[in-house]
């Protein structure tokens, strides 16, 4: 039974701060305490309810926005408790589940409890032992200098599996696969199989993307690179040095996203339109 719900707005979303309003006034209707991220809690005039994210641990977490929204948000939770309700308010919406006309209607379904659970894997990743936020989409490594090549040595369990020379490269999570790795060549995978993608960025010779079993460790040797980084779900940056090493598995902290119906290959079928 869900007790307590969160609100995040992407507030330069059109729409997004009368929705949070509607959500809000329906949670408080229904008794059950409500905390807003700071930004949405002063719009709507609420500064008893404001929590930064990484204070809320709410049973449910409404996220009002698109892909990024839910991206930087979901970097800031400090724990995988909280079931997400993602409201698309963005262009493609992969990690969303709720369209806006269905938000209030949705939002009544996960209080009557008449949802499932889609469990999301996230990427869990160390830069020369130092821990990264997980990753719900990709961990991207490259240059931070534009057309600078990069090289890399890449091992699977120990094993050395690939060399690469070019752009960078990428570990993706399914939910991620639709993102910077599809832009790069790698397959798209279904968010509910558990594996890791390794796809490079514009390779010079020939480099396939590779498809691993979730309890495969991924180890990343920076040989050669101009600034090298890795930037976790496009958001969160990180240097790293010529001998840096990345160590990438999948995280035991998968996120838990409400699903009312199935969306994903109905917004991929469009996407080809």
């Amino acid at each position: 039974m869900l007790r307590s719900v969160g609100i995040v707005a992407n507030l330069g979303k059109r729409k997004a701060l009368g929705l949070a309003r509607e959500l809000a006034s329906m949670v408080e209707q229904e008794g059950l305490d409500l905390l807003l991220d700071e930004e949405l809690a002063s719009a709507l005039g609420r500064p008893d309810l404001a929590r930064p994210v990484e204070a809320m641990s709410p049973d449910l977490l409404v996220i009002i926005g698109g892909d990024g929204t839910v991206l930087r948000t979901c970097l800031r939770l400090k724990d995988n408790r909280p079931l997400i309700m993602a409201i698309n308010m963005g262009g493609r919406g992969f990690l969303t589940t709720v369209e806006p006309d269905e938000a209030l209607s949705s939002l009544r379904t996960c209080l009557s409890g008449a949802f499932s659970v889609e469990e999301r894997m996230r990427i869990k990743a160390y830069v020369d032992g130092c821990g990264l936020p997980e990753a719900l989409n990709e961990v991207c490594l490259t240059c931070r200098v534009p057309v600078k090549l990069f090289k890399a040595r890449i091992w699977k369990d120990g094993q050395e599996m690939a060399f690469l020379e070019g752009d960078g490269l990428i570990i993706a999570t399914p939910s991620g696969s639709t993102a910077y790795s599809l832009s790069c060549g790698g397959p798209i995978v279904d968010p509910g199989l558990r594996c890791l993608l390794i796809t490079p960025i514009c390779p010079i010779r020939p480099l396939w993307p590779f498809v691993l079993p979730p309890d495969a460790e991924v180890v990343v040797e920076v040989v050669r690179a101009r600034e090298p980084a890795v930037v976790v779900d496009g958001q969160e940056v990180y240097e790293l040095q010529v001998g840096s090493k990345v160590r990438a598995r999948a995280s035991d902290r998968p996120l838990k996203f409400v699903k009312i119906r199935e969306q994903f290959y109905e917004r991929l079928a469009k996407r080809g339109h």
